[in-house]
């Protein structure tokens, strides 16, 4: 017996205590039996059905992390649908991929580029005309909870996937590989 059913139970039982005796079929009477107890019941209790939450009120489709949303609110309308589809496929394998990366602006990229060469830190891009300016490449992180992981076979998944979409995959670049860079083809 479920916990639902227990709770059922009690509360039939409280509820008759609380009435006095009851009939215990439909031929006899509460005048018939006056000091009768009601008979244990031989039915079992029907289990209660999880409540339906009226259509409107269920999620109509499936939806990114707020973070991701905040980076793909920053690209074309095209890459922000393509964006999400790739997630939503990606959560259906069971990864978890975030937006790290959307909209850039030049002063953004040049800072960017400097890193590894004028400034401290590894090099993390290779151009200064990235996609990301104006809006038409976005980068995705694989996560382990709150951890970025950068290296795992999860981002040729992303790649396929992404492929499949239509997006351009850093991955295959030849010369400088970027595996979580996904772009709008060329106009």
């Amino acid at each position: 017996m479920n916990w639902i059913q227990k709770c059922l139970l009690s509360i039939r039982s409280f509820a008759a205590s609380k009435a006095g005796p009851q009939p215990t079929s439909p031929s006899s009477s509460a005048s018939s039996t006056p000091n009768s107890t009601p008979a244990p019941s031989t039915t079992k209790p029907v289990a209660a059905s999880k409540p339906s939450l009226p259509p409107e009120s269920k999620p109509s489709q499936w939806q990114a992390d707020p973070r991701s949303e905040r980076n793909l609110a920053t690209v074309q309308p095209q890459l922000q649908r393509l964006g999400r589809e790739l997630l939503r496929r990606l959560a259906e394998e069971g990864l978890t991929f975030k937006v790290t990366s959307g909209n850039r602006t030049k002063e953004e990229q040049a800072a960017l580029y400097a890193q590894g060469r004028t400034k401290p830190g590894p090099i993390v891009t290779w151009t200064m005309k990235s996609r990301h300016i104006g809006g038409r490449a976005i980068d995705l992180t694989l996560f382990s909870g709150k951890n970025p992981i950068w290296e795992s076979r999860h981002y040729e998944t992303a790649g396929r996937i992404g492929e499949e979409l239509g997006l351009v995959w850093g991955g295959r670049w030849k010369k400088s590989p970027d595996k979580p860079h996904f772009e709008l083809p060329a106009a």
